[in-house]
């Protein structure tokens, strides 16, 4: 009997050491650039999709890019304008579809831009770069210097990591 209880105990503690030490969650996380500052890990929705909107530094009008998880990768799959002036894509490429919204704005779709991470210069005045998770709105300002630049990319997690300090937005 003390055999049994022994081996019990044994896969019990292993059991629990898989669950905290092995990664298993996937989060978007934001991390500056500079040494200074935590990274923000962001806990993606179930259909593993974000966007990014942000003022034009420019043309002033609002632009949206859309993201979802593609394995470990973040993958483009459109981008919503309102202006094709500087910096702006007139079109399409490939395989990608360009149309005009019924508000008027430019739509380009079935995009498969695919990056291990993105970087973006946090707008100091005007940019107001805003990260959307399913209906949550948060923007970057918020969590980091204006003005820095931040390293979007998606990483696993695992309890140990997230209990060591690490700020994780969206639990459940």
């Amino acid at each position: 009997m003390k055999k049994i209880s022994f081996i019990g105990t044994i896969l019990i503690i292993l059991v629990l050491l898989f669950i905290i030490f092995i990664p298993f969650q996937t989060y978007l996380v934001i991390e500056p650039r500079s040494t200074e500052g935590d990274p923000v890990l962001f806990r993606l929705p179930e259909n593993h999709t974000f966007s990014v909107r942000y003022t034009h530094s420019i043309h002033l009008s609002e632009v949206e890019e859309f993201y979802r998880q593609s394995t470990n990768q973040i993958q483009q799959t459109k981008l919503l304008y309102e202006d094709t002036a500087i910096g702006m894509p007139a079109n399409a490429e490939g395989n990608e579809t360009f149309e005009r919204t019924e508000e008027g704005k430019y739509l380009i779709s079935n995009m498969n831009k695919v990056f291990p991470y993105i970087d973006i210069r946090i707008g100091q005045v005007v940019a107001n770069h805003r990260l959307i998770l399913g209906d949550k709105v948060y923007p970057l300002a918020d969590y980091f210097d204006k003005g820095s630049v931040v390293r979007m990319h998606l990483k696993k997690q695992t309890l140990y990591d997230q209990w060591k300090g690490v700020t994780v937005v969206g639990k459940r």
